[in-house]
């Protein structure tokens, strides 16, 4: 099948696990307190401060990590030698915590968290198919690669679409188009979401070699914005 050329812009988009984990996984990189405490971060507070405890996301979200959850298990231990726990980032779309270093944690009188050790965000009920089957007009995105930040205030990123990026239409995908770059934001995503269905183990690797496994659902969006087109394959 010969990949079409469409006009960038904002689309509704279906997007496959391994999609969603290649940008969900930025979030946990930017839940570090010192930077949100230093206001150069998404999670820091206008006129000081941090985002604990406020809504930042859709409520139907939870992001989660424990290092012995049987099915995405990590390390039981960070860089620092501490011990890794199951901890609670963000609770029905609110930040619950922040991630303190020893050095930050002492400095604020906090205690260290540990790190984060592995990856959960909580799903639905609603099949990929479904999600298909529910859009008008809109694209599936299987993964993304060669990711690059472009603002930690919004923890936006470009990137471009890879192996396999289709078009549907009335509720059926009717060609493969060619991949897109994107300027967008997990936390935008996020904020714009739709469905959900239920959380797999994927690999969210920029590579696509083997990494750290996550766990998070497929889930349907609207209005990704998508800036131009790319000839990379």
């Amino acid at each position: 099948m010969n990949p079409v050329a469409i006009e960038p812009g904002r689309y509704t988009v279906v997007f496959e696990p391994t999609a969603v984990g290649n940008l969900v996984q930025f979030i946990f990189g930017a839940l570090n307190a010192r930077a949100a405490d230093e206001g150069r971060s998404f999670f820091s507070a206008a006129g000081g401060g941090n985002k604990l405890g406020s809504k930042v996301i859709d409520e139907r979200v939870t992001i989660a990590s424990d290092p012995f959850d049987p099915e995405v298990a990590g390390s039981p231990f960070t860089g620092e030698g501490l011990p890794t726990r199951r901890t609670v980032w963000i609770e029905n779309g609110v930040v619950k915590n922040l991630n303190y270093d020893r050095y930050w944690a002492q400095k604020t009188g906090h205690a260290p968290t540990g790190g984060f050790g592995s990856l959960r965000m909580s799903g639905g009920d609603v099949t990929l198919e479904d999600m298909i089957r529910s859009t008008q007009r809109g694209l599936l995105v299987t993964r993304f690669w060669y990711l690059r930040p472009t603002d930690q205030r919004t923890i936006s990123y470009t990137g471009l679409t890879r192996d396999g990026t289709f078009l549907i239409e009335n509720g059926k995908i009717s060609k493969a188009v060619k991949n897109l770059r994107f300027n967008d934001s997990p936390i935008f995503m996020l904020n714009n979401l739709e469905a959900m269905g239920r959380p797999i183990r994927v690999s969210a690797s920029e590579g696509g070699e083997p990494g750290q496994a996550i766990a998070v659902p497929p889930i349907k969006v609207r209005d990704f914005n998508f800036t131009s087109l790319s000839d990379a394959v």
